[in-house]
């Protein structure tokens, strides 16, 4: 089994790298859309580009709604309820390090699930790495960001309780996905995915009066195109497929590589400054990752 257990090892690297692009191109994003007319249009568009592509390699396109309730709610986890609940409280101001802070708790609410519902063993070594890699997040933000996180004013019991929302949405998605979807029919799920995920985000536009009206920019059709190829369908691909192969918890460990990730991309593409504590912070999270995955079996 070389060659899973290569997979699994490397990809995780593979899908952080693509991950973390999301929340630099999301500052273009949110700079021309609302959030969630904003991720109906991404979500739709990715739908379009996947039909293709599933009739290219030989997949079956869906046929029975009902075979495919589970990866229909896994979308609405998984893409509206994560991302629709982070991009509101930072298109209205919530500074990132909050968001940040509040997302690193996702590995270990997925791992108590996991533990709680699928059987998934909580050892030492997985429990410490988890532990390990939230201390390291920690770090990186409070060293990016200062002791208040970048917050002058106070944060709304409403703010918080979307980013919690976001964080519910993420681990729930990620065992859900686990649980109860066949992983089998991995780009079949994916379209399903991005179509409920389409009409679930157009439902919230709707409801929350948000604007239909997209400024089109050079900027922002590069950053909806990112999204789409390399995020949506290039990231979300990669992420079902290690899902497939590994326990729900240490899949979600690797989340803790992200905010690293993003604060070097910021630095060498927006100036910002990466301080020594941050550093300090990335290697407990390279640290906590490694032993969350110590002897991944398949």
């Amino acid at each position: 089994m070389a060659g899973p257990q290569l997979f699994i090892r490397l990809a995780p690297l593979l899908f952080v790298s693509l991950w973390s692009t999301g929340f630099i191109v999301a500052k273009y994003s949110m700079m021309n859309a609302d959030p969630f007319v904003f991720l109906c249009l991404r979500f739709s568009l990715t739908a379009i580009v996947l039909i293709p592509i599933i009739i290219l390699v030989g997949a079956d396109l869906p046929r029975n709604l009902w075979k495919h309730r589970h990866d229909m709610i896994t979308g609405v986890l998984l893409h509206c309820g994560y991302l629709g609940f982070l991009f509101w409280p930072i298109k209205d101001g919530v500074p990132s390090g909050i968001v940040a802070i509040i997302i690193g708790v996702q590995p270990l609410f997925t791992m108590a699930l996991a533990s709680l519902f699928i059987g998934e063993l909580l050892g030492v070594k997985k429990a410490t790495g988890l532990v390990t890699g939230f201390i390291g997040v920690t770090i990186v933000i409070v060293g990016k960001y200062g002791m208040d996180l970048g917050l002058n004013g106070g944060l709304s019991v409403f703010d918080l309780g979307l980013c919690i929302v976001s964080l519910s949405s993420i681990a729930t998605g990620v065992f859900y996905q686990k649980k109860f979807c066949d992983q089998s029919r991995l780009l079949t799920g994916t379209l399903m995915q991005y179509i409920a995920a389409s009409f679930a985000t157009a439902v919230f536009a709707y409801f929350l009066n948000e604007s239909w009206s997209i400024h089109w920019t050079a900027s922002f059709a590069l950053a909806l195109s990112w999204q789409i190829l390399g995020l949506s369908i290039g990231a979300v691909v990669l992420l079902m497929s290690i899902i497939r192969l590994g326990e729900a918890g240490r899949v979600s460990s690797m989340f803790y590589l992200v905010p690293p990730l993003v604060v070097i991309e910021a630095h060498f593409l927006f100036d910002e400054t990466l301080g020594k504590i941050s550093i300090f912070g990335m290697l407990l999270c390279v640290i906590g990752v490694y032993l969350a995955n110590r002897r991944i079996k398949t």
